[in-house]
């Protein structure tokens, strides 16, 4: 410094200079370790946790409202459309008259992540639930417009004036289920080439089945039936999934 002929004061400023360099790089440094420490930390925590999609359940509450009469209304103009050009030659008419699936959203309950799996593949677990008559997390004034699902098939029996019309009437369905999610990413658009959802184990349904007397008249026939009636519905339901669509069978 004396040979440059700068004295004290520049001694201190090269100091300072030199002081807010150092502090700068050890905060860098620092902060990557803990971003990278924390990122494997999550890593491990995703592979081995389940994790809450609370964010995504407001999503789809508030995206449900909005789209499910549109899917309903698909659903009775395309189904309506089969059932009466496929209708047996024993039944007069037979009509999809009216289907919803209510104003409650399907809900994911947990979602487990796996990590390790290849660049371009996503796979998480999701314990799903579709529990339209559970209040317990509704506002009083969303149970006061609270609509269930029903779905109502029109059988008519018979020929001409000896003709008898027969509703059939679903409702109150409800299901919980542990399954499977698999994307495929590429690189163009829509960026998923192909998305496998598949069980882990036989989903659980619920429901109110009335075969006669529709609305007013109607009886619940798993309730007046036997147990084994309602175990064997759900011995159906069970064989009919782990056909097609039980780990590690998958379906598309």
């Amino acid at each position: 410094m004396t040979l440059l002929r700068f004295g004290w004061g520049w001694m201190i400023l090269l100091l300072a200079v030199c002081a807010t360099y150092y502090s700068t790089s050890m905060a860098r440094v620092r902060r990557r370790a803990r971003d990278d420490i924390q990122r494997e930390l999550v890593k491990s925590r995703l592979a081995s946790e389940h994790e809450s999609a609370e964010w995504i359940n407001h999503f789809l509450q508030r995206f449900w409202v909005i789209y499910e009469p549109v899917l309903s209304a698909t659903v009775v103009s395309t189904v309506d459309q089969l059932l009466s050009a496929n209708c047996p030659s024993f039944l007069d008419s037979l009509r999809l008259t009216t289907f919803t699936l209510g104003n409650k959203a399907l809900r994911i309950d947990r979602v487990r992540t796996f990590p390790k799996t290849e660049e371009d593949v996503v796979v998480m677990d999701w314990a799903v639930s579709f529990t339209p008559n559970d209040i317990s997390d509704m506002t009083p004034k969303e149970v006061g417009r609270k609509v269930n699902p029903k779905i109502a098939l029109s059988v008519r029996v018979g020929r001409g004036l000896a003709a008898a019309g027969m509703p059939i009437l679903l409702e109150d369905l409800s299901f919980s289920a542990q399954m499977r999610v698999r994307l495929k990413l590429m690189t163009n658009f829509p960026h998923i080439q192909l998305v496998d959802l598949m069980f882990l184990e036989p989903p659980m349904f619920d429901y109110v089945l009335k075969p006669i007397g529709g609305d007013y008249f109607g009886f619940d026939i798993g309730n007046v039936s036997t147990p084994q009636v309602r175990h064997h519905h759900m011995l159906i339901i069970a064989q009919g999934s782990r056909t097609f669509c039980i780990h590690p069978k998958h379906g598309p």
